[in-house]
């Protein structure tokens, strides 16, 4: 989720990308001691080192500029509580999983501003973080281009629908250089795949109750850099063991993915663009440190875990959406 946030305070004006940021290890929100997953601290860092490094205190502090009314209105801008019509049936209704501006604390922004307390679902956030890198488009996801009879024949095409923009172009080719920064020097080094030059984000969420101690593991990533012709969401939902915080699992099953799944699709390598990544960012490196509970004694208020809302009545008026011009 931290691109996200970091992508609603460009898109404000809140944030320029040039601002530094101090990490000892946590930060004082309200009442609360509020950990990053690196108890020492990151030390001095850019944006894009808070990114790459997936550092809790920058994105806390990013977010306490952003403020509650912006944060939430991006929230809805990037699709999330919102329905996708995505052409499934019994698609959920997710709005009461997200605070609104009436009940988000300063605790609740500084949580939600890296990822935790608050839920999205799988599809919500591919559709919203294909628009942060394809320069702010976001289109209808389908689960086919096209339907073919059994003669090969094309009897149906889903073509792109665009429902809106949610980033300007120059928000989403920043982003992007954080997103590649991940994958060169930051948390999702280990899924590097060899001849592809690959954007990024890990994540690793706790679950309710905290005290079980069970975790949710992704990895989400695209490539190539420029122009990205295909996007992976890797998900591990409680791993069968002992430490289920071990990011390694999700990055090891998503490079595997890639590896097998990039020459199948025909995904333009790096020797076909040049021979290299066009651009080496560089910052410095915690992959190998210790993932730690951002905040043990903390207490949630939150009180949608298990995010089973269904609205078996909805209909999705598309054309309307399609044509609006209002994505407030």
């Amino acid at each position: 989720m931290k691109p996200f946030t970091v992508a609603a305070g460009l898109e404000t004006g809140t944030l320029t990308g040039d601002e530094s940021y101090y990490c000892g290890g946590y930060l004082h929100v309200g009442d609360n001691d509020i950990g990053c997953h690196l108890r020492s601290g990151h030390g001095t860092e850019s944006t894009m080192d808070a990114i790459a490094n997936s550092c809790n205190v920058a994105l806390m502090e990013m977010a306490e500029k952003i403020g509650i009314d912006n944060f939430i209105r991006y929230q809805h801008i990037f699709g999330f509580g919102e329905y996708t019509g995505i052409d499934l049936p019994a698609e959920a209704s997710t709005a009461s999983l997200l605070y609104t501006t009436d009940t988000m604390t300063p605790v609740d922004l500084a949580t939600n501003a890296f990822g935790q307390n608050f839920n999205v679902t799988m599809t919500q956030l591919a559709a919203g973080f294909s628009s942060l890198i394809n320069g702010g488009y976001y289109y209808e996801p389908h689960v086919v281009k096209q339907i073919q009879d059994e003669n090969g024949n094309v009897i149906e095409t889903k073509n792109p629908v665009l429902l809106r923009k949610t980033v300007s172009t120059e928000t989403s080719e920043l982003v992007k250089t954080y997103l590649q920064a991940v994958m060169q020097y930051g948390t999702g080094k280990r899924a590097q795949v060899e001849g592809y030059d690959i954007g990024a984000k890990t994540g690793t969420a706790q679950k309710l109750p905290r005290k079980d101690g069970k975790y949710l593991l992704s990895y989400i990533g695209y490539a190539p850099q420029e122009n990205p012709e295909v996007v992976i969401y890797v998900v591990i939902d409680e791993a069968n063991v002992d430490a289920q915080d071990n990011s390694s699992l999700v990055l090891e099953l998503a490079k595997n993915i890639m590896s097998e799944a990039f020459p199948y699709l025909g995904i333009t390598t790096m020797e076909e663009t040049g021979g290299e990544s066009q651009t080496q960012q560089s910052g410095q490196s915690f992959e190998d440190t210790e993932y730690s509970d951002y905040d043990q004694d903390y207490t949630d208020d939150y009180s949608n875990e298990d995010g089973s809302y269904v609205d078996e009545n909805y209909k999705p008026d598309l054309d309307s959406w399609a044509t609006s011009s209002n994505i407030d």
